[in-house]
């Protein structure tokens, strides 16, 4: 691996281990040599030679009717942490406060990623304690101590409200009961970014919190003849899509759907191929999320930090 990075041996064990600062060249080369060989550190060893586990804890929400959502986080973070040379032990959210505080006990983890916090959140505070760096994928409203990787979830909203008024829309309903669900960090950002940008259009918006296999039923009646309502969710876009096409809903006028997805509709059916998309960008914050957690490990000096994807439009 030394060899075929152009380095020396104790270089790829200082990358392997984050045991001393390595320039983000030298990082790369050796990197790239360990994705070629298929090289997998052994933890075990590791850690009676360097008291290193090379285990990232990755705290997982419940999975839902959308868990195809969770498992492509899930699949991207162990992925990528496997190219860095990390495994990763998985931690449900079911467990709290509690469930951190037992994994940090063990001293296993050398860090850990939580998923899906709510804006004030019990699970920040055992983190904190351990001393382990962290990151989150989510933005809780307070804690300076770990690092924040996220989708700008208040600029979602801006577009969603931008899009509806482009299309000549009357309102905006968001499906998936979003006014109850303003604890958690992503909903409540990204209604602060709707509410401003409605305000600021003069748009109607109505905040759902029926079946979601009715919605489109309950858009049609609130729009007038001469009227258009648009639809969004963060969450349970597939059965309204469903529902929408089950009902002819997609090819009428009055009702425009504006879907939250990773995968272009378009593999699923051509008929879809008129619906706005916009992509969350799950991968790349997954991405981004492990490679900010091995900064935090590996650099000395490194601090905590905020990023925040941008989202954008699917459609050409």
């Amino acid at each position: 691996m030394a060899r075929l990075a152009g380095v020396s041996q104790s270089t790829v064990s200082y990358v392997l281990t984050g045991s001393r600062p390595i320039s983000e060249a030298t990082r790369t080369r050796v990197e790239d040599a360990i994705a070629k060989l298929d090289y997998h550190p052994n933890s075990g060893a590791r850690t009676l030679r360097s008291r290193r586990s090379g285990v990232i804890g990755l705290m997982v929400p419940e999975a839902d009717a959308d868990d195809g959502v969770l498992m492509t986080f899930v699949a991207t973070i162990a992925r990528e942490a496997r190219r860095f040379g990390y495994d990763i032990l998985l931690v449900t959210a079911q467990e709290g406060a509690g469930g951190i505080r037992r994994v940090v006990s063990t001293g296993v983890c050398e860090g850990l990623v939580l998923m899906e916090l709510d804006r004030i959140d019990e699970r920040v505070a055992p983190v904190i304690e351990s001393g382990l760096p962290f990151v989150t994928i989510g933005k809780p409203e307070e804690f300076p101590q770990g690092s924040v990787v996220d989708l700008d979830f208040e600029m979602l909203g801006q577009m969603v409200v931008e899009r509806a008024v482009e299309e000549q829309c009357d309102r905006l309903l968001l499906f998936g009961a979003p006014g109850r669900k303003r604890s958690r960090n992503d909903v409540a950002r990204f209604l602060a970014g709707v509410e401003q940008a409605a305000e600021e259009a003069e748009l109607e918006v109505v905040l759902d919190a029926g079946a979601l296999a009715e919605v489109p039923e309950r858009a049609l009646r609130l729009t007038l003849p001469t009227q258009r309502t648009a639809l969004f969710g963060i969450t349970g876009v597939r059965q309204v899509l469903f529902a929408m096409a089950a009902t002819g809903a997609l090819v009428d006028d009055t009702r425009l759907l504006i879907a939250l997805s990773g995968q272009d509709l378009v593999d699923i059916s051509p008929l879809l191929a008129a619906v706005p998309q916009v992509d969350p960008r799950r991968v790349e914050i997954s991405e981004l999320a492990v490679g900010e957690l091995v900064r935090l490990l590996r650099t000395e000096g490194a601090t905590p930090r905020i990023t925040l994807v941008e989202p954008r439009w699917l459609e050409g």
